[in-house]
């Protein structure tokens, strides 16, 4: 359906002054309500009045009353200027009075203390503010999740090429083998590639049917295969499970010394072969400028950061 010509006429500042003047039926008023000088609201009355041929206020005694045509005006206006401030861009976010459901897909091979720490930092902004995290596994497409909304951010150590997804730097880890402390292979220094591929090794359940992960993709690069004994669900199984078998976990740094204070769990180098492990968050091009998502990645930032010596 065209616009009236009238309509057409004007622009947003226009039809917001009008939507004061129409509350207010006072030209100083809305002077003072938005800043501006007197004769200036004036200026925009009269252009009011030429474009919709309308007086649309008019005096009454000391006071101005709208016309009947304003009146008209009253009820579609307010809900153009409501659509419009729909579509506006929200610039800020206070987490104290914001109202919000962080959603996150982690990996699960992150440092103990990240999951605590950044829950522990979200709940404490605000009385309002959830966070809901779910490990990545491999019936889950993350990327597809977040470009439908599904998700806010992905934590991972395997960055996503996808043009559409942005992704920030967090931590990079040296990669490690963690053993019970009596383990025969504790005894040495560090472990050569030939002696580690000696070993039966636990692993985690994949987390992508595509993506053999940082320690199999190393060796698979070079032609080498580990004998798995057993894999599980979860990391925070792991130091369980090495306290009463001769299985050696290969992982970073980081989770592996969390568990080496706590338990009777030794670390030692894993073969120079493999490199760091990188860590990043991963969030959709759409969330890009998102107050609330900045908001969320800076605690992220947060949460990750090294535990103190």
């Amino acid at each position: 359906m065209p616009l009236p010509d009238s309509v057409r006429n004007l622009d947003l500042h226009h039809l917001a002054v009008l939507g004061l003047l129409l509350q207010e039926c006072s030209v100083s008023r809305v002077a003072a309500l938005t800043g501006k000088a007197q004769p200036a609201i004036s200026r925009d009355l009269r252009r009011l009045r030429e474009v919709l041929g309308d007086p649309l206020l008019v005096r009454s005694g000391a006071r101005m009353v709208p016309t009947e045509r304003a009146l008209a005006l009253r009820a579609p206006l307010q809900e153009i200027l409501h659509q419009v401030a729909r579509i506006e861009v929200d610039t800020s976010f206070d987490p104290a009075s914001a109202q919000r459901e962080f959603r996150i897909a982690v990996a699960d091979c992150l440092c103990a203390t990240f999951f605590p720490a950044l829950v522990a930092r979200i709940t404490a902004a605000g009385t309002r503010l959830r966070v809901l995290m779910r490990l990545i596994d491999p019936a889950f497409d993350v990327a597809q999740a977040l470009e439908e909304g599904q998700l806010d951010l992905v934590v991972n150590n395997s960055p996503n090429p996808r043009e559409d997804l942005r992704m920030g730097p967090l931590y990079t880890d040296e990669v490690v083998c963690l053993m019970r402390r009596d383990h025969p292979a504790s005894r040495h220094a560090s472990l050569s590639l030939a002696r580690y591929l000696n070993l039966q090794h636990l692993a985690p359940f994949p987390s992508s049917s595509r993506d053999l992960g940082p320690v199999d993709g190393v060796l698979a690069k070079t032609g080498y295969k580990r004998r798995i004994a057993a894999t599980v669900p979860e990391f925070n199984l792991v130091p369980w499970v090495l306290l009463d078998t001769d299985l050696v976990f290969t992982t970073g740094r980081r989770f592996a010394e969390h568990y080496a204070r706590q338990l009777p769990l030794m670390v030692r180098p894993a073969p120079a072969e493999f490199p760091p492990m990188r860590f990043y968050q991963l969030w959709h091009e759409r969330n890009h400028t998102s107050a609330s998502n900045l908001w969320l990645r800076t605690q992220v930032i947060a949460a990750a950061r090294p535990e103190p010596a």
